[in-house]
């Protein structure tokens, strides 16, 4: 499991490589940019069933063949092809014949890909936050906020607002262009602007796994050409998940734990997450079984019935009180569990193994993913990367 640290030096040495030329071809630097992006890949590898690097990459964009002669020269780069969907989960192809450089981002996944990778230059609006930008991003983000481009905190803008800002890219989750929204990607298509939509943002792709995260991410390198830098991001993602596969495979049966991944909803009721789902998905991302396969509303019985060796329960923004404090709601959502006089001879609850994650780490996609597949491991066996 120490195989993360030894790829960490090569990984901070691309990034930091790779930040010193702008997206897209630009030579201009952003200091904030790169030390967000040096920063966090010094810190991914210890803050929070491995996937075929071939299954990841395959079907995610036709751009790895575009570039004739390997040259990061946007000439050499452009057209560049992805496949992503439309509002009726059908499979589109969408062709960039140049980097965007106005572009919408609809909901906070999408903002943070992009500060992550230091394209901030790019955002000409974002809104929709589902609870606090991550720690790291912060500054990009008062950044935009300051500059006018917070279009919305809560819901999405309306379709002038949109226009008026004349974007060539809406990258959104699938709710984004629905009909009381921004309206179908065929009709930003036909204006001339470019879409794309997670794969797993409203159970949009038919594989909502881990996967499809990392796809997603290799289209965001192939359209704004810094396949170096997502590239690199990829490479350290499959290894840690090749780590927790290969050493999970090693245990004994009786050593791998049975999760329930679940959301308090109401008195004595919670919902399971189950495996056909990008969050319940996860608990096998981190090398668990997840004991529940179809989705499902459980009471106190169930989960008694299900006794299991661990539970990861997860909590929104504010689900626990206005004023949002993450260790606050992580305590309270635990507490749902532990308050539960009936539950107390569940295995996970007697003998404390309950672990609180806050629902933006673990739903639609995004660069939070990774880490919480991480942090779940940690969590579960014990050890660290």
């Amino acid at each position: 499991m120490k195989k993360m640290k030894r790829i960490l030096a090569l990984l901070l040495v691309s990034v930091m490589m790779t930040t010193l030329f702008a997206a897209c071809g630009s030579s201009a630097d952003d200091e904030s940019d790169t030390t967000t992006a040096a920063a966090d890949a010094t810190t991914l590898a210890s803050e929070n069933s491995g996937n075929d690097s071939d299954e990841t990459t395959a079907g995610t964009s036709d751009s790895a063949t575009t570039a004739d002669d390997g040259s990061d020269s946007d000439e050499d780069h452009y057209p560049v092809t992805i496949t992503t969907y439309n509002y009726a989960k059908e499979e589109i192809e969408v062709t960039f014949t140049e980097c965007p450089t106005k572009v919408i981002c609809t909901n906070q996944t999408q903002t943070e890909i992009m500060l992550y990778f230091g394209l901030d230059d790019y955002i000409a609006g974002v809104s929709y936050l589902d609870g606090d930008i991550r720690e790291d991003l912060q500054a990009q983000y008062d950044q935009l906020v300051a500059d006018g481009k917070e279009l919305t905190v809560v819901g999405y803008p309306d379709k002038e607002t949109v226009l008026a800002l004349e974007p060539d890219f809406i990258f959104g989750w699938r709710s984004a262009f629905a009909d009381t929204a921004l309206g179908d990607v065929s009709e930003w298509q036909e204006l001339g602007v470019n879409t794309m939509i997670l794969r797993c943002s409203n159970n949009t792709a038919s594989d909502l796994t881990i996967t499809s995260v990392l796809a997603d991410i290799a289209d965001i390198g192939a359209i704004f050409n810094i396949e170096d830098q997502t590239d690199a991001y990829i490479a350290e993602a499959e290894e840690m998940l090749a780590d927790i596969s290969d050493t999970v495979n090693a245990l004994g049966e009786d050593e791998v734990l049975n999760v329930l991944m679940i959301e308090f909803t109401s008195d004595g009721q919670w919902y399971a997450w189950p495996t056909t789902s990008l969050t319940g998905s996860l608990v096998e991302s981190a090398g668990a079984v997840n004991l529940v396969s179809e989705s499902a509303d459980l009471s106190v019985e169930d989960i008694i019935a299900y006794n299991p060796d661990a539970i990861i329960i997860d909590y929104y923004e504010d689900q626990y009180g206005e004023d949002y404090d993450q260790d606050e709601a992580t305590a309270a959502a635990i507490a749902t569990l532990t308050g539960e006089e009936a539950l107390a001879e569940v295995t996970a609850v007697a003998e404390g193994k309950i672990m609180g994650v806050n629902l933006t780490d673990v739903y639609g996609g995004g660069i939070r993913i990774v880490s919480a597949v991480q942090a779940m491991y940690e969590f579960l066996y014990g050890e660290d990367f």
